[in-house]
């Protein structure tokens, strides 16, 4: 499964716990810089790339993808990114060893690997994050946890 994602330093607010009476504040981060993560996800690994999000940044996934796991059955939305003259020169170059099936957008109980956007989102929320290259260590550090495996996944392994 595979799905795309920004990230950047726009802060995200989550609840949290202060004391009764106070007046918390939030700092916030004015930059409105950002990265886009694409992410793949098997029953046992969850492989990432930070990018633009365009064809190019889209087939350097999809190679990325193809040495690592050598055979590659991919599901993903229908971003713009995901179509066009370069994606289907990839895919016809590795025709054999490469299927991209496409769901329609906006359908998140199909989409697999939103789940795992959610533990990146909270290693994020209510910090002040200066530079994208320190956003880009935390969602690394997350994604390198492992923690990334949804529930249907276990199901469909059996």
């Amino acid at each position: 499964m595979k799905t795309k994602q920004p990230f950047g330093l726009l802060p995200i607010i989550s609840r949290g716990w202060s004391r009764k009476g106070s007046h918390p504040t939030v700092i916030v981060n004015s930059k409105n810089e950002c990265t886009n993560v694409f992410g793949a996800r098997s029953v046992c690994s969850f492989v990432f790339l930070f990018s633009e999000k365009n064809q190019n940044a889209f087939v350097k996934f999809l190679d990325k993808l193809l040495r690592r796991w050598g055979r590659v059955c991919l599901f993903v939305d229908d971003g713009s990114c995901h179509y066009g003259v370069i994606v289907g020169e990839f895919l016809s170059l590795h025709r054999k060893t490469f299927r991209l099936f496409y769901f329609p957008m906006y359908l998140p109980q199909v989409n697999l690997v939103g789940q795992c956007w959610k533990p990146a989102r909270r290693a994020l929320s209510n910090r002040v994050v200066l530079l994208l290259l320190s956003a880009k260590y935390r969602l690394r550090t997350e994604f390198d946890r492992g923690v990334f495996l949804p529930k249907m996944f276990k199901y469909l392994s059996n």
